[in-house]
């Protein structure tokens, strides 16, 4: 190869590489927050309340329907001691998943159902939907924010 070419070459993979962002694979990303909801739901199944409230970050907020923000894992422990109190089950699951080029922030879409009895004692169905959003803090996902509503 001529050595001007070669120097032209150079300089453009350089203006080239400089001026191109490539999308980072987020895949990984995904299945870690695909693993973490799944034992987030097994821990409400259990109603192990610890364990549930250990998913969200220290500052974040649950939106739960037909309540006031809870903001902080003190008010988040409250909500989901209320929900987790009630006879029946409580799982949800994602449906949609989308990590942020950056790799820190996520969003995911889903579905829930809470399982209850009814005053006689049958069993009561409520589904719903919610949206949770991630972020990556010190290499680990944790909820900042969390919002779910009934489909009734």
């Amino acid at each position: 190869m001529h050595p001007h070419r070669s120097a032209a070459l150079a300089v453009l993979i350089l203006v080239l590489g400089s001026s191109l962002t490539f999308a980072k694979d987020n895949s990984a990303d995904e299945q870690a927050i695909r693993a973490l909801d799944t034992a987030w739901s097994q821990a409400a199944q259990a109603r192990n309340l610890d364990k549930t409230v250990s998913y969200y970050a220290d500052d974040a907020s649950m939106l739960p329907p037909n309540m006031a923000i809870a903001t902080g894992k003190d008010a988040i422990r409250a909500v989901w001691s209320q929900l987790l109190a009630m006879p029946g089950s409580v799982t949800f699951a994602p449906s949609k998943i989308v990590v942020a080029k950056s790799g820190d922030l996520a969003y995911e879409i889903g579905a829930f159902q809470i399982t209850t009895n009814d005053p006689q004692g049958k069993p009561a169905i409520s589904t719903g939907k919610f949206v949770v959003a991630w972020q990556k803090r010190a290499g680990q996902w944790k909820v900042v924010a969390d919002i779910f509503n009934d489909d009734k």
